[in-house]
């Protein structure tokens, strides 16, 4: 609800600089002030029908109408060049005070449409595409920004509640849409050209952190999509906006105790529930039956989820977790995968490790090929990727982790206390945005060493359904709130990213709301 009232809000706001433009119109500068009766006024003025005014008392819907109501004021005010509409589509706040109170050479010319007729003013072919795309470009980047945005799956974190190549509709609305804080990029693109033709952003402006009120806060078991925190030491050239889009679900808040205990997951020292299709790693045995990439997929199961969710082989054969390859680009299971698991074949011909769903495992246990399921050990291997300074002050495993408190905003703790700087210091370094080093074990704020200190927001815990083969906060820490882009609601297409055509296209998972599939 409030999220619908800054949106009027700020409607009513971006009348204020037309003040001027009304006087010279003829209407009293007042109506710009007056709810409804500025809308009305500006109809007058422009040659629109009155009703139309009505449009902008509906939030969201009037940043649409706005677009047209905009270029037809320039027209109104004799400004028909392509590059007057585009300052005053993008600057109209700078733009229409200074036709209203500076310019003096600006004058009403009468309504848009039919001072266009009387001077048989007709818009070239070429300009009519212009105006449409500028239009087109515009709105599709405000809906984008504040209301809702198209999402690719690139991973298999979330198997098999959300699959690779599910794409999602995430609404801006729910948390509350971030205003724009990199404004100058490409539209449409995210960080990185098409083609990899460089950057898709320029940091010329850069604006500080700010959320319009939303209808909900993120709340435990809700599946997020936010801005990767690992990309802040990773990547720290990137804005905050334009760090990778991931998405996870929300198994802690902030307040909460998380701890991982044998594999199972504690909340407040309460026993979380495994969801529907939530997966862990398994060992499994069979009678002396060779294994083959054709008997793991007859048993429903996918060979690449035996991998971390990407893996990155360097030159001398090494594998390591990660979602990218040296250069940052996006890697999937490929021929070098199918060759280590063909290897891996080679060597346990009867044993493999696989993921499952509970109804999986129940399904496998009954099968008479199958002479025992065990739960995996856990992965050695990915120990020196636990969270930041915790992997080297604590025994903690992927497994066997915490307990963990989660940061909350205002609440303040002790950090010449070990425990807390160990826990928290890197999550005050990276996200706090307060000027913090850590040196010689002491926190120092401004270059001044603290003994306490206040966290400036709240903070969560994410982790893939498919746990095993999840890069989550068990590897990166917490994830801040300024991070939170929004809330997928469903999957509009799902389609087999290793498979072409339109045999690969999961058709029952279209239209899907991702709260069904994710129970």
């Amino acid at each position: 609800m409030l999220s619908l009232v800054y949106a009027y809000l700020l409607h009513y706001l971006l009348h204020i600089p037309c003040v001027g433009l009304y006087k010279k119109a003829g209407k009293n500068p007042l109506h710009a002030f007056i709810p409804l009766i500025q809308d009305m006024s500006l109809m007058e003025i422009i040659g629109r029908p009155k009703k139309q005014a009505y449009w902008g008392l509906v939030p969201y819907v009037n940043f649409l109408f706005g677009l047209t109501w905009t270029t037809d004021i320039c027209n109104s005010f004799g400004k028909r060049s392509l590059w007057q509409h585009i300052v005053a589509i993008f600057a109209g706040f700078l733009y229409f005070p200074f036709l209203g109170l500076i310019d003096k050479n600006t004058h009403y010319e009468g309504p848009s449409h039919l001072n266009d007729r009387e001077k048989n003013i007709k818009r070239s072919f070429a300009r009519e595409w212009a105006d449409a795309i500028i239009f087109a470009i515009v709105a599709a980047t405000i809906i984008r920004s504040f209301v809702i945005e198209a999402y690719k799956i690139p991973t298999t974190s979330m198997e098999g509640s959300l699959l690779a190549g599910d794409f999602l509709f995430v609404s801006k609305l729910n948390y509350g849409a971030r205003t724009p804080m990199t404004p100058v990029a490409f539209p449409f693109a995210h960080h990185t050209m098409p083609l990899g033709l460089g950057n898709a952003y320029s940091k010329v402006v850069q604006l500080a952190y700010h959320r319009l009120p939303g209808f909900e806060k993120v709340s435990r078991n809700d599946v997020v999509v936010f801005n990767y925190p690992g990309d802040a030491y990773q990547y720290p050239e990137r804005p905050l906006d334009k760090r990778e889009n991931y998405v996870k679900r929300c198994v802690a808040i902030a307040g909460d105790t998380l701890q991982v205990k044998n594999r199972e997951l504690y909340v407040n020292s309460v026993r979380v529930p495994h969801y529907k299709n939530m997966q862990l790693e398994y060992l499994v045995k069979t009678n002396g039956t060779p294994l083959t990439l054709e008997y793991i997929q007859s048993l429903g199961l996918n060979w690449y989820n035996d991998f971390p969710e990407v893996v990155y082989v360097d030159a001398n054969g090494n594998g390591y977790p990660g979602y990218s390859d040296e250069m940052g680009s996006p890697v999937a299971p490929s021929d070098i995968l199918l060759s280590q698991f063909n290897d891996f074949l080679a060597v346990n011909k009867d044993s493999l490790m696989v993921l499952l769903t509970e109804t999986q495992l129940a399904a496998l246990k009954k099968n008479p090929q199958i002479k025992s399921v065990e739960p995996a050990p856990a992965p050695s291997v990915q120990g020196a990727w636990i969270y930041s300074l915790i992997a080297q002050y604590y025994n903690w495993t992927l497994d066997d982790f915490g307990p963990l408190v989660i940061p909350a905003k205002g609440w303040t703790i002790d950090v010449t206390n070990k425990d807390n700087l160990y826990r928290y210091a890197q999550t005050i370094v990276l996200y706090e945005h307060a000027n913090a080093t850590i040196i010689d074990d002491k926190l120092l704020i401004n270059g001044q060493p603290v003994t306490q200190y206040t966290f400036k927001q709240d903070y969560y815990w994410m982790m893939g359904d498919n746990r095993h083969n999840s890069l989550d906060s068990r590897y990166w820490g917490f994830v801040p709130e300024d991070h939170i882009v929004g809330k997928p609601l469903f999957v509009w297409l799902s389609k087999d990213s290793f498979n072409p055509g339109l045999s690969s296209i999961h058709w029952n998972r279209m239209f899907r709301s991702v709260k069904s599939l994710c129970e």
